[in-house]
């Protein structure tokens, strides 16, 4: 049987996460239910925006703007750059650790407010009871 919270919030996305964060900051006992998971099966904080939506994209779309720049932006401005390359695991591992800092921030955000996060699927029953699958 799991520990009985006063609020919880389905989902650890922007909106989930500032919600539980002010739950907890008013005194409510408070936790966040999330089901993405990574790579190691464990439970991974941010929802669709973080993990697959608009930060990494934003973070890939950086690298490619910077590589346009380098290759035919610079040199209106009386810079050359010859052999200028795309090295794509680099953009991805680059995405990769933006996306683990801002997901990691999230987990010290719930722990300095005490959120208690739980790693699965929500499912909503009766007498306003969340079962965790």
């Amino acid at each position: 049987m799991l520990k009985s919270f006063e609020v919880v919030v389905i989902g650890a996305g922007p909106a989930g996460y500032v919600a539980a964060i002010r739950c907890a900051q008013l005194g409510f006992s408070t936790a966040v239910i999330e089901e993405w998971k990574n790579e190691k099966g464990e439970g991974k904080l941010g929802g669709t925006c973080l993990n697959v939506g608009c930060i990494p994209s934003k973070a890939l779309l950086e690298s490619s703007e910077n590589y346009e720049r380098v290759a035919y932006k610079f040199g209106n401005h009386g810079i050359s750059v010859t052999g200028a390359k795309i090295d794509v695991a680099k953009m991805q591992a680059r995405k990769d650790k933006i996306v683990r800092g801002l997901a990691s921030g999230i987990g010290t955000l719930f722990a300095s407010n005490k959120v208690t996060s739980l790693a699965g699927s929500a499912r909503l029953q009766s007498g306003m009871r969340v079962a965790l699958a």
